[in-house]
């Protein structure tokens, strides 16, 4: 019997892992390659979440701050820029959830001229929606909106660290929930809200 002990590698891609390893030891170049290999990727997905380039690059900034502080958290039990993703995609929701918030009632919208209605019961119909899915649990949400942006379950799934089917499960049940939340809004917006939520 060998005395030698197992060496047992680390979970994930190897490169992942060896980029991982440097920016644990504080490897200024590290960063530098960590950023040019996943913020042009990280960047596209929250363009397409935010829609609004300035506001996306701000998240882009925050997500690699965030990244790099709690780059010991990573397992290595999804692709690294998976990983990083994710923290982006929590980011933008939280940005989205914010920026409902603040989207002022059409009550407050004196003065707008009549070809600006159909642009408030737009932003009013989206802050409903928004209010709306923040009373969904945070992976629901996820789901939903990456799937709106057009990733697949499979995509999503290793977004977020979740298998196809569980997603495909939380993108299900969050419509069913959101619809169930417009039926019992009292300005009816449920058949907007179900159009808005489908696949």
């Amino acid at each position: 019997m060998s005395s030698t002990p197992r060496i047992v590698p680390l979970p994930g891609p190897a490169g992942d892992r060896a980029l991982a390893a440097r920016l644990c030891a504080g490897e200024d170049q590290a960063y530098r390659d960590c950023y040019d290999l996943h913020a042009p990727r990280t960047f596209a997905l929250l363009v397409r979440m935010l829609r609004n380039r300035a506001k996306a690059e701000e998240i882009l900034q925050e997500t690699f701050v965030a990244v790099f502080k709690k780059i010991r958290q990573y397992r290595g039990d999804a692709q690294l820029g998976t990983w990083i993703r994710g923290i982006a995609a929590r980011r933008a929701l939280n940005a989205l959830r914010d920026d409902a918030r603040r989207i002022p009632s059409a009550s407050a919208a004196d003065g707008v001229d009549p070809g600006a209605e159909g642009d408030l019961t737009r932003r009013d119909l989206a802050r409903r929606l928004l209010e709306m899915l923040d009373r969904l649990t945070d992976e629901k949400r996820i789901a939903i909106l990456l799937h709106a942006e057009g990733y697949t379950a499979a995509e999503i799934g290793a977004m977020t660290n979740a298998p196809r089917a569980t997603v495909l499960a939380r993108i299900a049940r969050g419509r069913a929930e959101l619809i169930s939340l417009a039926a019992a809004d009292a300005s009816g917006a449920g058949p907007d809200i179900e159009e808005l939520t489908r696949g």
